[in-house]
C-alpha cells in the first residue's frame, strides 16, 4: 500500500474507484496511543472498501481549534477530495461545542457526512435528529474535558498539600560563569541568553550567591530588566 507524505500527515491510498474517505485521529498527550486510533480507522475503511486519506494531530488538545491535521482535512474538504469523514468518536474531532458544531456544519454544506466508527453512526447535520445527536455528543465531549481538568487540578492540589513542589526544577547555573560574563561587560539579559535561562533566574542566582558589583560591572544597562521584587518567593523555575 503506497504511502504519500504531505507535510505533517500521511496519506494512504487504497484501491482506485471506491468512495474516498478522510480518516481523522487525534490524541491530547504524548502518553496516549494515536496508532491504535489510526489502525482502527484504517481497518474500518479497508473493510468498507473505501479509498482513504489519514489526517493526524498528535499531542494536541481538542480545545485548540487550529490544528495542523484538522486544518489540512478542512482544506482537502473544500477541494472535494473526499466524500465522508471517519473518526473513532466525536471527542476526537474536538472538545469545544462551538468548534464541533462549526466543523460539522462546514462539512455538511460541502455534502460531507461524518461517521463515528466505534458505533457505526452517521451524523446527519441536515436532519433534526442528527443535529440533536451532534449537540448531545458535543456537550458530552465538552463536559468530559472540564471533568478531566477538574480531576487534574484536584490531583495537583493534593500533591501541593503533601508538601511536594509542582513544576519545573530551578536551573542551577554557575556563579563563576555569571561573574565571567559580567567581567566581559555582559548585562543580565545577555547573560541569560548566553546561559540559556531567563533573566529572573540569573538575578536569583546572583542574589543567593552574593555576587559583588553586580550593578556596576557591566557596560550594558540593565534598567530594561528590573530586579524582581520578592525574589525569594517567586520564580521557582527559570
Amino acid at each position: 500500500m503506497p504511502i504519500l507524505s504531505v507535510g505533517f500527515c500521511a496519506v494512504a491510498v487504497v484501491g482506485c474507484k471506491s468512495m474516498r474517505v478522510a480518516l481523522y485521529a487525534r490524541c491530547s498527550t504524548r502518553k496516549q496511543d494515536l496508532d491504535g486510533q489510526a489502525q482502527q480507522l484504517k481497518a474500518w475503511a479497508t473493510r468498507k472498501g473505501y479509498d482513504f486519506f489519514l489526517f493526524e494531530d498528535f499531542a494536541v488538545s481538542g480545545r485548540q481549534d487550529s490544528r495542523a491535521g484538522i486544518n489540512a482535512l478542512l482544506e482537502a474538504a473544500n477541494l472535494k477530495e473526499f466524500e465522508l469523514v471517519g473518526i473513532v468518536e466525536l471527542s476526537r474531532l474536538g472538545r469545544s461545542i462551538g468548534f464541533i458544531h462549526h466543523t460539522v456544519e462546514t462539512l455538511s454544506k460541502l455534502g460531507i457526512k461524518i461517521v463515528l466508527v466505534n458505533s457505526e453512526t452517521t451524523l446527519d447535520y441536515n436532519a433534526m435528529e442528527g443535529r440533536a445527536l451532534i449537540g448531545g455528543l458535543a456537550l458530552a465531549a465538552d463536559i468530559e474535558w472540564l471533568l478531566i481538568q477538574e480531576r487534574n487540578e484536584r490531583g495537583r492540589a493534593k500533591i501541593r498539600e503533601s508538601g511536594v513542589k509542582v513544576g519545573r526544577k530551578p536551573r542551577d547555573i554557575s556563579l563563576k560563569a555569571i561573574d565571567a560574563l559580567r567581567q566581559q561587560g555582559f548585562g543580565v539579559r545577555k547573560i541569560a541568553k548566553e546561559l540559556g535561562v531567563s533573566a529572573p533566574t540569573v538575578w536569583r542566582r546572583i542574589k543567593t550567591g552574593q555576587l559583588s558589583n553586580v550593578s556596576n560591572s557591566s557596560t550594558e544597562t540593565d534598567k530594561t530588566v528590573p530586579k524582581p521584587q520578592g525574589l525569594e518567593t517567586v520564580l521557582q523555575g527559570g
